[in-house]
């Protein structure tokens, strides 16, 4: 057998078969991903499975990579109609895990004052990242702001959701800790009908449902704030931040003002995928301490007092009128 016609042959053979594990492997990437949907979201039973997996193997023929995928993926995601899940590429997770000041951004600013009335004011950021040591720091920033406040004798307090987009619910639930009346105000409720409440001690320990989720390193939590608080919402407040307003639910010191939130009222978890992506689910909807379920999207949560004034002036003297009566 000629020499050159065996060593094309090897090649040909070697190029066929790499192409064949590339292309298996995009429809295992993607396989995957619609395996992790089916087994997590809320939503998954109002899903054609079937139909949704011989579509999607259809398409993945066509796709040679697999960062190809994504925009499939992110497709497939919209069949989940959830409008909170997505898929966040392995760039975006390393930004994400390393945190702000890693990356060149500003750490969210905790504002706070006393106003001339002797109102407390302190204002929640959204918090978007994943990494720890800068969770600490957000909750224990929050609660140096508190205990400062505090020592002037508040009248009343005012906290500030109305830029919250939302991000990490963790280290908020931790913040706003001193201010919540009681544990497990605040929880989701799965496709499956269960409930997981969240629990956040004075150890630092954070469990969702029974299940340890975090463990924050805070040295000292503030005494709890018993005066009547106002809490500022409006349509950019979203995701945790809505989860942050729902924990007030139903606390009898406390109202809240403004306008309905955005209606991102679901809870998500991340999935790492094979090239270090993360899959994020949406594997429950917000539900208040009294098993009320927010699982319409884009209706939000719905303030006692609706304003007309959306500016900050018609937003103090709002919140000034309701603690000043009090």
């Amino acid at each position: 057998m000629n020499r050159f016609y065996v060593l094309i042959t090897g090649f040909l053979l070697l190029i066929y078969t790499n192409t064949n594990a590339q292309t298996d492997s995009v429809k295992n990437y993607v396989i995957s991903a619609l395996d992790l949907m089916k087994a997590k979201s809320v939503n998954k039973h109002r899903v054609n499975w079937d139909s949704l997996y011989i579509d999607s193997r259809k398409k993945a023929e066509n796709i040679h990579t697999i960062r190809e995928t994504y925009p499939l993926i992110k497709n497939i995601l919209g069949a989940l109609k959830d409008s909170h899940s997505n898929l966040f590429p392995p760039e975006l997770v390393q930004a994400y895990t390393l945190g702000y000041r890693a990356i060149g951004q500003e750490f969210p600013v905790i504002e706070s004052k006393m106003t001339e009335n002797g109102i407390a004011y302190i204002k929640l950021p959204g918090f978007a990242c994943y990494h720890f040591a800068e969770w600490d720091e957000f909750v224990t920033t929050f609660y140096k702001k508190i205990e400062n406040l505090n020592a002037q004798k508040p009248k009343g307090w005012i906290l500030d959701l109305r830029e919250n987009g939302g991000g990490m619910f963790y280290p908020m639930l931790a913040a706003l800790s001193p201010m919540l009346d009681k544990q497990k105000v605040i929880g989701t409720v799965d496709a499956e009908g269960e409930y997981a409440f969240f629990d956040y001690n004075r150890n630092g320990n954070l469990f969702e449902g029974k299940q340890l989720v975090h463990h924050f390193t805070i040295k000292k939590l503030p005494k709890p704030i018993t005066k009547p608080i106002v809490v500022m919402v409006t349509k950019k407040t979203s995701s945790s931040g809505e989860f942050s307003t729902i924990a007030f639910a139903g606390q009898k010191n406390v109202t809240v003002i403004g306008q309905n939130t955005m209606g991102l009222t679901s809870g998500n978890q991340e999935y790492k995928l094979s090239d270090g992506a993360f899959l994020v689910l949406t594997t429950g909807n917000v539900v208040d301490r009294n098993k009320k379920e927010y699982a319409k999207v884009g209706e939000g949560f719905s303030p006692q007092v609706q304003l007309k004034d959306l500016s900050d002036a018609g937003y103090m003297k709002a919140a000034s009128d309701i603690l000043l009566k009090k």
